[in-house]
């Protein structure tokens, strides 16, 4: 079988810089997606993603792998021996109008298990980047994390 890649794609009303910080600083992160008790991204280094504000939220571990401003971001994530690369690549298209790709993949388990974490993480990306161009297109913050059931 194949490596199963799950992956979201779109189009987004702003530019490569603003997209890549969106996903880089933790302030701008936090208004979309994932509460962060940290600071921005630097690549070599590992950071935590909380799920939920409170103290004892659920962490995922985050190890910064590449960081190619205004480009291109890959980390793996996950915790224990499972880990996965997820890789943003940010290009810039016309009139203000950026690309944007998120693909993940490494996922490890049972046949079943790998299909259902693959869709399980195409939906969640698909979620994230909608958030994102509510942020960045209309300055409406949607956090999808805190109201994910």
């Amino acid at each position: 079988m194949s490596e199963i890649v799950a992956t979201a794609k779109t189009l987004v009303r702003a530019s490569p810089e603003a997209i890549y910080d969106a996903f880089v600083r933790a302030d701008l992160m936090s208004k979309y997606w994932f509460t962060r008790r940290d600071h921005r991204l630097v690549e070599g280094e590992t950071v935590h993603w909380y799920v939920g504000q409170s103290e004892d939220a659920f962490a995922i571990e985050v190890r910064v792998k590449e960081l190619v401003f205004p480009n291109k971001i890959v980390i793996e994530w996950g915790g224990g021996k499972s880990f996965t690369q997820v890789h943003w690549d940010i290009q810039s298209s016309s009139d203000g109008i950026s690309k944007l790709s998120i693909e993940e993949s490494g996922f490890t388990g049972t046949k079943d298990e790998i299909v259902r974490r693959a869709l399980d993480s195409t939906g969640g990306f698909n979620q994230v980047v909608i958030a994102l161009k509510a942020l960045l297109e209309h300055q409406s913050t949607i956090n999808i994390v805190d109201d994910h059931l």
